[in-house]
């Protein structure tokens, strides 16, 4: 592929202290994912996924290594530059959406452009479009639980998109949605990918690999391979 890096990781790892023990979820993981492609994170529950997804958020910090986000050593970062990241250009899709009950889906659509001090007017228009894009068009009134679990996850899409992100992470996008919203889900993050847009999902489902560029598999804290979607070597 001829895309520049988006996110470069170069061995590294993670340890979380549970009790007395201390669990590795990432032992020196190396890979390079090109800008404005999909890449699939799989492997079994406790593999490392999320883990991986939440550092290169900058929502968890990296214990070893090197990680290069968007041109940022986020493993060198300080708080204040990764939060600024997170919300100017890094789109986070969570695995239970992360909706706040209490404000309408254009409402939760625009807090990132509203914590950024964008202008109210603006912010709400970009809303608009951004739930146009993942097919909300006639929903920005309704609330979180007056909808479904499919509108509820593409509001949380459209969240992650508002105001031209450059990278999107999704955690386990449809591991809650029957398969005809998840595929429509996956589409929806295929053309994001389309439009320039880097991805990263993690997920359990094999279907959804068809859509990915790059399918990445860890078991157990580590990186057991990382090949195109046909099956050759990246």
């Amino acid at each position: 592929m001829v895309n520049s890096a988006a996110i470069v990781a170069t061995g590294i790892g993670k340890t979380f202290a549970m009790g007395k023990q201390t669990v590795t979820a990432l032992r020196d993981v190396s890979l390079s994912l090109p800008a404005g492609t999909l890449t699939a994170l799989t492997g079994p529950s406790g593999s490392g996924k999320s883990t991986l997804l939440h550092l290169i958020a900058g929502l968890e910090r990296v214990d070893s290594g090197n990680l290069n986000v968007l041109g940022h050593q986020v493993h060198a970062c300080g708080p204040a530059e990764l939060a600024a990241l997170r919300l100017r250009e890094i789109g986070f899709v969570h695995q239970d959406f992360s909706l706040l009950a209490d404000l309408t889906l254009a409402e939760n659509v625009r807090l990132p452009l509203e914590a950024v001090g964008t202008p109210r007017g603006e912010a709400a228009k970009a809303a608009t479009e951004a739930m146009a894009r993942v097919g909300l068009k006639g929903l920005e009134g309704r609330f979180p639980a007056e909808v479904s679990g499919g509108q509820q996850q593409r509001a949380a899409i459209a969240r992650a998109i508002v105001g031209d992100r450059t990278l999107v992470l999704a955690d386990e996008p449809t591991g809650s949605l029957d398969s005809k919203t998840g595929s429509e889900i996956m589409d929806v993050l295929a053309q994001l990918r389309d439009e320039g847009v880097t991805v990263v999902l993690s997920t359990h489902n094999p279907a959804n690999l068809s859509h990915a560029d790059l399918v990445a598999v860890l078991h157990d804290g580590a990186l057991l391979s990382f090949d195109t979607a046909g099956g050759d070597a990246a």
